[in-house]
């Protein structure tokens, strides 16, 4: 017998058609829903056949890295079964259900009941064939209690298996294991952590480690970008998988940057002032040792978070992504729905902020976010040094950070010495650890030279 492909919103014992629609429609309208319900939710546990075709094809986008919209859906399930997207034809059959349901804002409770209702079913049907079993003449009374209990024990593991309680000895053991495991790798020259290459920033935080964001805001023209690049080419010459997100260079600035790190050429004279033989020689010894680097560059001017979660998956899904650069969070698209208007710009960065924060621990690698600051440390008296609250459009974004380090140099204020040590502060930068979950916060020196395209340690001697 054909299933009708128009979903009825009937009630039929431990099943609830409104709320798997409504699980869909909430993926359909917020793309990266799926990663708040993709670890609790398999696509058996939906009972409409046409409402689970869609959540296989949603499943198969997020495999391949593809971002999920109801174009792309549509298309993955055309290539799927082509013979069930014309009967259903196409999302058209809970079309009704997407004019209803416009975000995913409860998609996890929805998720929970479907997970609750899916339960059941396997409990009644696990039941029937006991009862089956049991009333046969020669029926183990043994065996089918064992079973009782095999069963109840699978579906208590799935009712909490999306559950994140454990009992403390358990998670301490898994910690002092994983600290263990560091310390062996670190003496035998092997780390989780990446170094950034700059050694005093590394001494304060220990580094890069998987799964936390650390955010790196500055003003205008500080040297931000400057700072990420140089952390990317360090931890790809320590054999990391590297990309780097601008939003706001195109990929053939950043190379020329990486290059002018490299070679030690100014940009400039890569750009437009012109080269001597003796540094192209250098320029494309610096290119060779770029093709060898585990380097990925992309320009995401127009993307959203989504489109760039996307990327990130199908980068780290082929094994070419151990750490992120996103470059930079206040020039990320966002795109505000009818119902959203009211939504302000810090919301919305806080909420691009989480997503990124949640997509470092999904994927387990360290995320580095350049930010945008306000002007409130240009109107405070000089050496004007940067807080958290300065971040512009903060929002949540200093609460999720795992690190925030600004980048300062008071050259850009055109101070020159310090007014206490009357050291030179020409050439010499800073980040500074305002916060740090994990750690000590405090002040990371660096040099660099006049075009900022190249950072060494900072040593007190040289001038």
């Amino acid at each position: 017998m054909n299933e009708n492909p128009k979903v009825k919103r009937e009630v039929l014992p431990n099943v609830n058609l409104p709320m798997e629609q409504a699980v869909i429609a909430g993926l359909l309208s917020s793309p990266d829903a799926i990663f708040d319900v993709c670890d609790r939710l398999r696509a058996e546990m939906f009972s409409h056949s046409g409402i689970r075709f869609v959540y296989e094809a949603i499943l198969s986008l997020v495999e391949s890295g593809k971002v999920v919209d109801m174009l792309t859906v549509e298309n993955e399930m055309r290539r799927l079964d082509s013979g069930m997207y014309d009967k259903l034809d196409g999302l058209l059959f809970i079309s009704g259900m997407l004019l209803d349901v416009r975000n995913d804002k409860h998609i996890r409770i929805h998720a929970d009941e479907l997970v609750r209702c899916y339960t059941l079913r396997r409990l009644v049907s696990g039941l029937k064939e006991t009862e089956v079993q049991a009333e046969q003449p020669a029926a183990d009374v043994l065996a089918l209690l064992s079973g009782v209990e095999q069963l109840a024990g699978t579906l208590r593991g799935e009712l909490t298996r999306s559950s994140s309680m454990e009992e403390a000895g358990k998670v301490a053991a898994r910690v002092l294991e994983r600290s263990y495991q560091e310390q062996t790798e670190r003496e035998s020259g092997k780390s989780t952590r990446i170094r950034t290459g700059l050694r005093e920033f590394d001494t304060l935080t220990g580094g890069l480690y998987p799964g936390e964001l650390v955010v790196i805001p500055g003003r205008p023209s500080m040297g931000k970008s400057a700072v990420a690049l140089w952390m990317a080419l360090n931890a790809a010459r320590q054999g990391k998988a590297v990309a780097f997100f601008s939003v706001e260079m195109s990929k053939e600035d950043n190379v020329i940057r990486l290059l002018s790190m490299i070679s030690g050429i100014e940009a400039d004279r890569i750009r437009f002032k012109g080269t001597t033989r003796g540094e192209r020689d250098r320029l494309e010894a610096a290119q060779k040792e770029l093709e060898s680097l585990p380097i990925t560059i992309e320009y995401c001017g127009s993307d959203t978070i989504e489109d760039i979660r996307a990327k990130a998956q199908a980068l780290y899904k082929q094994g070419k992504l151990a750490l992120l650069f996103i470059d930079y969070l206040n020039l990320i698209n966002v795109v505000v729905s009818k119902n959203d208007l009211q939504e302000t710009t810090d919301l919305a960065l806080g909420n691009i902020a989480r997503k990124i924060k949640l997509m470092a621990e999904e994927m387990q690698i360290p995320i580095v976010l350049l930010a945008q600051m306000n002007r409130e440390s240009d109107r405070r008296p000089a050496p004007h040094f940067p807080i958290l609250s300065d971040l512009r459009n903060s929002g949540a974004i200093e609460q999720i950070a795992d690190v925030v380090a600004f980048v300062y140099r008071a050259e850009k204020y055109n101070i020159f010495y310090d007014p206490k040590t009357k050291e030179d502060l020409r050439g010499v930068g800073l980040l500074l650890v305002a916060k740090n979950r994990n750690g000590a916060t405090g002040v990371a020196k660096f040099r660099y030279n006049p075009s900022m395209t190249c950072l060494t340690d900072y040593d007190p001697r040289v001038l």
